[in-house]
């Protein structure tokens, strides 16, 4: 009731509850990832975290952080690590490629596209979890459409290229930061950015839909 006038005060206490909200869900994020011994762990705690996340920006916050993390991270376990092998495996051979390209004294032309294709796999590498508890879809379409919101919203993966360096270098400077920020924070960004992509791509295919109609 107090705030109800403060639009200040408003803006403060939202910034901090997301302040709490992300510091939260990254420790479970950290814990969760050494719970599947890093490699394993990371995939499901990425896709709980989403999950999570997904359900605040939405307007949601009728629930258990701690369940619902638990109950996806079981949930997708299995599929998360598949899809985070099938990324080790694409970004092994960009890298096998650039160094068979250099040693080899291979024309310019041919460095340039496996960077490009790299700099392409490292943004679906950022976006594919979050895509995935946003569009529940099989693995060969999930890898299809991280790679047309890769190139077919060219600000969005900007927006999303400059936020993460920018969180990352902050937390670089400030590294006690990364206990409480270090995924959460990109993932919020990065969640933020699809929904808007999803609300825009239904927008076009409700006035195409309109349009045909008439």
């Amino acid at each position: 009731m107090f705030l109800e006038n403060q639009p200040i005060l408003q803006k403060l206490y939202l910034l901090a509850t997301w302040i709490s909200r992300l510091a939260t869900v990254n420790l479970l994020w950290l814990a969760f990832t050494l719970l599947g011994l890093g490699i394993f762990g990371i995939g499901p705690s990425t896709a709980a975290m989403s999950a999570v996340i997904s359900r605040w920006i939405d307007g949601d916050n009728s629930f258990s952080v701690v369940r619902l993390f638990v109950n996806v991270y079981r949930k997708h376990f299995i599929k998360t690590n598949m899809i985070f092998l099938l990324l080790a495996i694409v970004g092994a051979v960009l890298l096998f490629n650039y160094s068979f390209i250099q040693s080899n004294g291979l024309p310019m032309f041919y460095s340039i596209l496996t960077v490009t294709m790299g700099m392409i796999h490292l943004l679906i590498s950022i976006i594919i979890i979050p895509l995935y508890i946003n569009n529940n879809v099989s693995v060969v379409e999930l890898f299809k459409t991280s790679t047309l919101f890769v190139i077919g919203y060219p600000v969005n993966s900007l927006i999303i290229v400059v936020a993460t360096s920018g969180l990352v270098m902050i937390q670089l400077f400030m590294p006690g930061l990364l206990f409480f920020f270090s995924g959460s924070a990109i993932t919020f960004v990065v969640i933020l950015r699809i929904k808007k992509a999803i609300d825009k791509t239904r927008a076009i295919q409700d006035e195409i839909r309109e349009s045909v109609n008439v």
